[in-house]
């Protein structure tokens, strides 16, 4: 696996977990929160963001949940893009959910 496919390997799975933050339920003024929080940096908004590869696959190694030991630099890529698709989805969907809502 190179590089850039861990980058892109991350970012696929923070966009997955991204997409279970916002759903029909989710109110406007949790939306308004969520944006403004990660604009601030707000930790509590911050850490709403799992940790992919610590603790969140209990059981799995590093080298099982890729097939082998990656360097740290390809762990790092895989993580930088995990949390540019989290965000990249919440923030997407909340926002959707609050253009919808000044809209109607």
């Amino acid at each position: 696996m190179n590089k850039s496919k861990f980058y892109r390997e991350g970012y696929s799975a923070g966009k997955a977990a991204g997409s279970w933050i916002i759903d029909g339920n989710t109110t406007l003024e949790t939306c308004k929160r969520i944006v403004q929080g990660f604009d601030d940096g707000d930790p509590e908004i911050m850490d709403m963001q799992p940790s992919p590869l610590s603790g969140e696959f209990a059981g799995e190694s590093i080298k099982e949940l890729f097939g082998y030991q990656p360097s740290s630099r390809c762990l790092d890529l895989f993580e930088s893009g995990y949390s540019d698709g989290f965000w990249s989805e919440v923030i997407g969907s909340a926002m959707s959910q609050i253009d919808s809502e000044v809209t109607a």
